[in-house]
């Protein structure tokens, strides 16, 4: 056991850089552990723009090879090293235990192998502590999905005593959790499909830079309901979870896919029409997959929840249900993820299982994360 399981107290960075590709998220939490639950506590968090060579590295990258990982591994790991440093210094926090680098995924092909990068060598000389890192290989090598993650996140931080909620994460991809009230159910969650990643390619093909972060663009449009519904009977949408899935689905090639419909629209109903798209992909997910009656609150989280058009939808089409954001339970709807991984960072270093095997389809429940360096990890 690592000499910092023994602290009831650790101070821990969670990193995530997103299926959004626009920035690095930083979140400094000091987490409290009883048993196996962890509380996180006086969160500092802020989100740090990709430079723009750096951001074009990562698209081609993504679009690209295996044959480019290991110059963006370098590239990223250095950078995020710099500027986590200089966050640290900015906001004059002493303390650290422990970081939680998610990094970059690059590749993500459920269950059989999940690439993220952005070398955690880098991290650890610049601030001297251990970093967890490659979340998603344990839960693959169970025989999981590798995703999503963030559900045992929400149990942590969501779970209500007599009423169940659905914890919303809007990201480049969407993804879900149903968690039901202490002792009555399994948590279930999955990746429901796009969230910000189909808007944002559209958007960038007609502006080269940018997206439609608040949705004003989308906000101009007319909504083309025949191809919503058209689109609606994408096969994804019907599989039962387990399931994730990626930009590798839900990015530059579905977009290609289907250019010529797209281009027989204006721009503006472009966005419009993948805003609503978008929303009714979460809904009829979580009709057809999280049907509880039970189910008090819609909390939102992620980039995509500064979406107005998005957030417009999903109340008129939730409504026997609160929406909130997560704001509410003072966790940044910007930098939840980030959050989540210094949670998981911390429960690696304590042996806590960070998967649920109902989520991911994994035969049982392990710890997630590699440690570096590795020699930092002892025999009790």
């Amino acid at each position: 056991m690592h000499p910092l399981a023994q602290k009831d107290m650790i101070r821990s960075i969670g990193l995530m850089t997103g299926t959004s590709m626009d920035g690095l998220d930083i979140s400094v939490v000091d987490i409290v552990s009883h048993q196996y639950k962890l509380s996180p506590q006086n969160i500092i968090s802020d989100t740090i723009p990709f430079p723009a060579q750096l951001r074009k590295s990562i698209c081609e990258t993504v679009s690209g090879g295996e044959e480019l990982y290991a110059k963006l591994d370098e590239d990223l790991g250095k950078w995020m090293a710099e500027v986590v440093s200089s966050f640290v210094d900015e906001n004059n926090i002493t303390g650290i235990d422990l970081i939680g680098s998610h990094g970059q995924t690059v590749h993500h092909e459920n269950g059989v192998k999940s690439v993220q990068l952005g070398n955690p060598e880098y991290l650890h000389r610049a601030l001297g502590v251990p970093v967890i890192y490659d979340f998603r290989t344990a839960d693959i090598g169970a025989g999981g999905t590798g995703a999503p993650l963030i559900p045992k996140v929400d149990e942590w931080l969501f779970q209500k005593a007599e009423s169940a909620v659905i914890a919303l994460n809007i990201g480049g991809i969407a993804n879900v959790s149903l968690v039901p009230p202490k002792n009555k159910g399994e948590i279930v969650g999955f990746d429901t499909g796009p969230g910000m990643a189909l808007l944002d390619e559209v958007y960038r093909s007609h502006f080269i830079e940018g997206f439609d972060g608040s949705g004003k663009a989308a906000s101009q449009g007319m909504i083309d309901m025949a191809l919503v519904n058209a689109w609606m009977e994408d096969a994804y949408f019907k599989m039962a979870p387990p399931k994730s899935t990626g930009r590798d689905y839900f990015g530059p090639s579905w977009v290609t896919a289907h250019n010529e419909e797209l281009n027989n629209i204006s721009f503006e109903d472009r966005l419009a029409s993948l805003s609503l798209f978008t929303a009714k992909t979460i809904h009829e997910s979580c009709k057809s997959f999280l049907e509880r009656e039970d189910v008090s609150e819609l909390i939102m989280g992620g980039g995509g929840s500064h979406h107005g058009q998005i957030f417009f939808h999903l109340e008129r089409l939730f409504q026997a249900v609160q929406v909130k954001r997560s704001d509410e339970y003072g966790v940044s709807i910007d930098e939840k993820e980030a959050v989540g991984f210094s949670l998981l960072a911390v429960a690696n270093i304590k042996e806590i299982p960070g998967n649920i095997p109902s989520v991911t389809g994994a035969k049982e429940a392990v710890v997630l994360g590699e440690i570096y360096p590795a020699e930092q990890s002892i025999e009790a």
